[in-house]
């Protein structure tokens, strides 16, 4: 019997208008800079980048430097990042916001289970669902900000504790196939990877990573635990 929801703190933030600005940004810098490369270029590099897991973590600042690696000369990636911090940080201040359906969601599933959020390196997203009181809805909150390479796997030993072993229980939610929904699947918890995200150009590359299920939205999700 499901007792238990986690969800990466991620899945319920939209992050379209976020991602849309500092693509133009970045696009803007990389030709001032010499690149000549239009939109049509960036998101097949973009993508690329996604898809093949060259990503470690999940922040926006390790994704320019590897769009720069690959369209600019060595080196450049630490110059265009120091240009392009500012537009990181306003566009974390103000373009990112809860998706319209999360904290209806949250709600609904509140009164019957048991909800985690988790997260790794994801402060900003912290914040979000305090100044949103999203967090009134959980029960527990698992961040890891540490420097530690396998941070995922950290969060998982923590989940396990907090269940007692009772994986079974349990249901996951999160967009990255090659992080969480490996990891949660390999330890018998129920795995949804909800869509809406850049990651979700990812496909499984193993057992491991295909989820039980696939979602486009929270409202789905909803409807999915509610059969």
């Amino acid at each position: 019997m499901l007792k238990f929801i986690f969800l990466v703190g991620r899945t319920l933030i939209d992050e379209q208008n976020f991602y849309s600005f500092i693509d133009s940004r970045l696009l803007y810098l990389l030709n001032q800079f010499g690149a000549k490369i239009d939109n049509r270029n960036y998101d097949a590099v973009k993508n690329d980048i996604i898809k093949n897991r060259k990503l470690s973590r999940n922040g926006v600042e390790e994704l320019v430097i590897q769009i720069c690696k690959v369209l600019m000369p060595k080196g450049y990636e630490k110059i265009i990042l120091k240009y392009i911090l500012p537009s990181i940080d306003f566009a974390e201040k103000h373009l990112l916001y809860p998706s319209d359906d999360a904290i209806a969601t949250l709600e609904f599933l509140s009164k019957n289970y048991r909800i985690g959020v988790i997260g790794s390196h994801e402060k900003k997203i912290s914040k979000i669902l305090k100044i949103y009181e999203m967090d009134k809805y959980f029960d527990c909150c698992i961040l890891s900000y540490e420097e530690n390479r396998e941070p995922d796997k950290e969060i998982f030993s923590l989940i396990l504790n907090t269940l007692r072993g009772r994986s079974g229980e349990s249901l996951f939610i999160g967009d990255r196939l090659d992080t969480h929904i490996h990891i949660a699947n390999t330890l018998g918890i129920i795995t949804i990877r909800l869509t809406k995200s850049i990651f979700k150009v990812q496909e499984a590359t193993n057992q491991n990573e295909i989820p039980n299920f696939t979602l486009n939205n929270l409202k789905e999700l909803a409807k999915q635990v509610s059969k």
